[in-house]
């Protein structure tokens, strides 16, 4: 079908996205729970290996995009180590400004639907294939040294 090259590029590029934000949510949390230091099994960390500054600023730059086309233009034009909120009030303000944009394209999302969901379901396709991949190649690694060490043995 048409367009189906830009499409298959959004999808890997939301992909890449995706899967580099959870990785990054991950050591937030991790971090917030103090167990940030504790050590982590090999397959752990295979699955969800850290971010390097490319997947950081990718992360950044996506984060403002979806800002600016969500309307909230202050928040896409402001620096990225700024504080967007003085008070509670404003936090207040934010989150109801944001409900009301959601409201805005809830009709387009409507419409969309059936797309939206297959979009989805490619996602989250390409999302397994990843972690299952980098399990396979954290398998095989294992599988390598073993039998290295086997043969020099």
């Amino acid at each position: 079908p048409e367009g189906n090259v830009f499409r298959e590029f959004i999808l890997e590029e939301i992909v890449s996205f995706v899967d580099s934000s959870g990785r990054e949510a991950s050591e937030e949390v991790l971090m917030a729970l103090g167990l940030n230091n504790l050590p982590m099994p090999s397959l752990f960390r295979a699955l969800s290996p850290k971010l390097n500054s490319n997947e950081k600023n990718q992360n950044k730059q996506m984060r403002k995009l979806a800002q600016f086309l969500l309307g909230d233009f202050e928040g896409a034009l402001a620096p990225s180590n700024s504080i967007q909120f003085s008070s509670l009030s404003g936090v207040n303000d934010n989150l109801q400004q944001s409900s009301q944009r959601v409201r805005k394209i809830l009709p387009v999302v409507r419409e969309y639907a059936p797309q939206l969901r297959e979009f989805a379901t490619l996602l989250g396709v390409r999302l397994s294939e990843k972690v299952v991949s980098r399990g396979l190649n954290w398998a095989s690694s294992r599988l390598n040294s073993r039998s290295s060490a086997r043969a020099a043995a």
